[in-house]
């Protein structure tokens, strides 16, 4: 199977499907996007696709050459990624002599850099020297989920393809087929990861996001009803949860629905659930800071009382 295996980024596809036919290949690609967009599956098919023996259609997936890329056993692909926090210039220079070296195996010799943006000065400047003057059978292919990090005359050397978000029916498709849900969690999980399909499928494995969504409801049930003297034990609980991010993405998907259906009323009740969604939105923002998480949330609380 080839490029139909990635759901959507229907151009990015076409893109690289036009390049392969006319022969036309760039020394260096950036492929950049949020973990669990599709960059991995996308590159590794453009890899096999650059060596595939194939006489019809690029990557056949069935050759020897695009099995020993699936393996990764491949002797004319190269993989950098980060040795602790970052990407050295040690490495850059480990892999530039075997960057030169033909196997003899393959039309390309191609470097995979995982989270490029994790180069460090140096060894950004290194890779720099290699883009512009490579290898004529060299390809890198670079892949970043935060490509402003990265040196901008980096960037300028490499054709850049950025993936985009799937539609929301395309990753209702996916967990149609993959998992047996309830209407109302296929909801959540769509709203929660914002067209990110690795992120979907991962959320959907774990199971339980219903649960989850029903207690936050009930959260908000006692922080807006319940007996105001325990708003603040309750941010001290929250504060120590581990998944408190998606804690919060849940709090700002109950109240978004609750804005909506008064939208029309244009009321004091509408407007204060709009407060409330900026606030939801804002208190994510503080924590990813150095900020004291249980005074953001009784911040937060607070104001979902009613209180201030």
């Amino acid at each position: 199977m080839g490029f139909e295996q990635v759901i959507g980024q229907d151009l990015i596809k076409k893109t690289l499907q036009k390049s392969l036919q006319q022969g036309q290949i760039a020394h260096a690609y950036l492929f950049s996007g949020p973990p669990g967009s599709g960059k991995k599956m996308l590159t590794r098919l453009f890899a096999q696709a650059l060596n595939c023996t194939s006489l019809t259609e690029a990557p056949c997936g069935i050759c020897l050459s695009c099995r020993k890329t699936i393996s990764g056993n491949h002797p004319n692909l190269v993989h950098l990624s980060p040795q602790g926090a970052t990407l050295k210039i040690e490495q850059v220079r480990d892999i530039q002599e075997s960057l030169h070296y033909r196997t003899g195996e393959g039309r390309f010799k191609i470097c995979f850099i995982q989270d490029a943006d994790r180069l460090t000065l140096p060894a950004a400047n290194s890779l720099l020297k290699i883009l512009e003057e490579p290898p004529g059978d060299l390809v890198f292919i670079l892949l970043s989920s935060r490509p402003w990090a990265l040196l901008a005359t980096v960037v300028s050397r490499c054709v850049h393809f950025s993936l985009k978000p799937l539609p929301a029916d395309a990753i209702r498709g996916i967990l149609q087929e993959r998992f047996t849900l309830s209407p109302g969690e296929h909801e959540v999980i769509v709203e929660l990861t914002a067209g990110n399909p690795g992120q979907a499928v991962e959320m959907a494995a774990r199971g339980s996001c219903a649960e989850k969504y029903q207690e936050v409801q009930e959260l908000v049930k006692e922080l807006e009803q319940g007996p105001g003297g325990k708003l603040f034990s309750w941010a001290e609980e929250v504060s120590k949860r581990e998944n408190l991010d998606e804690t919060l993405d849940l709090l700002f998907i109950y109240y978004r629905e609750r804005w909506l259906q008064r939208l029309s009323a244009r009321g004091r009740e509408a407007f204060r659930l709009e407060n409330i969604c900026r606030a939801v939105l804002q208190t994510k923002e503080e924590l990813e800071g150095n900020v004291n998480r249980r005074l953001a949330l009784e911040t937060l609380f607070l104001m979902m009382r009613g209180v201030v």
